[in-house]
């Protein structure tokens, strides 16, 4: 008799400092960017995390046209075989895994876009507080890349993590070069703009079907990183610039470019 055995695993508001890591080996805790000085601590279990994805996984692969394929390889699929399937190369993506290697490349690209922009300011005069920016919000989507990092296994990643390192570099690099500060917090606006969308894609869902609750709480987290970065390079936009600056023809069709690009690589990052 084959049968497929799973494991059960028991809005946007600011205050974020701190997470812990919880795995079988080892345990740390990293600094986060935080949008209130506060002493509110988060901790996420990723051994949990992970296995609400790989359960997720396994009802959809149950579901699927293929599971046929996959039931067919043993006389018993226990769950030690389940996961043996899930991590292999060659294992079907579903509607999660994909997202969630375009959540791992675009912390990826966040990072490599905060590398870039200090790279530029290393050539033209700037201010410190434009590097407190840069510096800040790279640690915080540092975090964020290490976190997905420790819930996405390597199969289940997206193969061109080196074209976004290229892109995102890029991105950040050649605004600031060209128009220093602001057009770096325009960039920052215009891509935070649609992660924030992205996030929201993924947890409306997750909710509906109550599923990954831990998960969920992590996209959250995450989500309201990215807005206090969006709403933190726009008020550093108003604050640094006149009404008539802000109407400069380039910025419109300048962040219309950077939301549909990131949307664009979003959607490659699904599927390659």
């Amino acid at each position: 008799m084959i049968r497929l055995l799973t494991t059960t695993t028991a809005k946007c508001g600011f205050p974020r400092h701190r997470f812990f890591l919880r795995n079988k080996s080892s345990s740390a805790s990293f600094e986060i960017s935080s949008a209130e000085n506060d002493n509110s601590q988060h901790k996420f279990d990723f051994d949990q995390i992970r296995n609400e994805i790989f359960n997720y996984w396994l009802k959809a692969e149950a579901a699927s046209p293929n599971a046929g394929e996959t039931k067919a390889q043993y006389c018993c699929f226990t769950f030690h075989d389940a996961k043996k399937a899930y991590l292999k190369p060659s294992a079907n993506w579903h509607w999660l895994d994909r997202e969630l290697s375009s959540n791992l490349a675009g912390e990826t690209g966040a990072v490599f876009i905060y590398r870039g922009a200090l790279s530029a300011l290393s050539l033209r005069p700037i201010h410190d507080d434009v590097l407190e920016f840069c510096k800040s919000h790279m640690a915080n989507e540092s975090t964020h890349l290490q976190m997905f990092q420790y819930i996405v296994p390597d199969g289940k990643r997206t193969l061109l993590l080196p074209i976004w390192k290229i892109a995102g570099f890029t991105l950040g690099f050649v605004p600031t070069l060209l128009g220093g500060s602001k057009a770096l917090y325009v960039t920052v606006e215009a891509v935070e703009t649609f992660v924030e969308e992205h996030f929201q894609e993924q947890i409306v869902p997750l909710k509906n079907q109550q599923a990954c609750p831990k998960l969920v709480e992590l996209l959250e987290h995450c989500c309201e990183d990215e807005v206090h970065h969006k709403e933190d390079a726009a008020r550093r936009l108003l604050g640094h610039s006149s009404n008539r600056s802000l109407d400069a023809f380039w910025i419109k069709p300048w962040s219309f470019i950077v939301k549909k690009g990131s949307a664009l690589a979003a959607e490659i990052a699904r599927r390659i």
